[in-house]
């Protein structure tokens, strides 16, 4: 009996220890994000980054307006504010809890999807 219970400690040792390990990585990297603005978790860094893919996105989007039929730029527009509300809406999900890696959590979404979004429209460009 007393060696079952040895053999279900260990793998519950174990867990807690990797939680705490994630903890303590979690809570390194947040302090190095806001020590450091080049860290990849900073949101200055996710920030730099959104701008790039944003500029992507417009011109992507930019570039397929003016080469859908006139028929199909209303529809496009229409579609690409529905996707703006969505991508804010959705992200800021993430920056609604406290701390400042949810901060970057949410800055991370919106480029993530940005980028997406960029990608997407440049592939309709090859729909002929």
């Amino acid at each position: 009996m007393r060696r079952i219970r040895i053999l279900f400690a260990v793998p519950v040792l174990a867990v807690m220890a990797a939680l705490r390990a994630e903890a303590e990585m979690l809570g390194r990297a947040s302090s190095l994000a806001t020590i450091n603005p080049r860290h990849p978790l900073s949101s200055k860094c996710v920030q730099a980054k959104t701008n790039v893919a944003d500029q992507r996105l417009n011109a992507a989007y930019k570039a397929l307006q003016a080469r859908v039929d006139a028929a199909q730029r209303q529809p496009l527009l229409s579609a690409q504010r529905l996707w703006v509300q969505y991508r804010d809406a959705n992200c800021g999900f993430y920056g609604t809890h406290d701390g400042s890696i949810r901060q970057v959590q949410a800055a991370e979404c919106i480029r993530s999807v940005t980028e997406d979004r960029a990608r997407e429209l440049e592939k309709a460009m090859t729909f002929d």
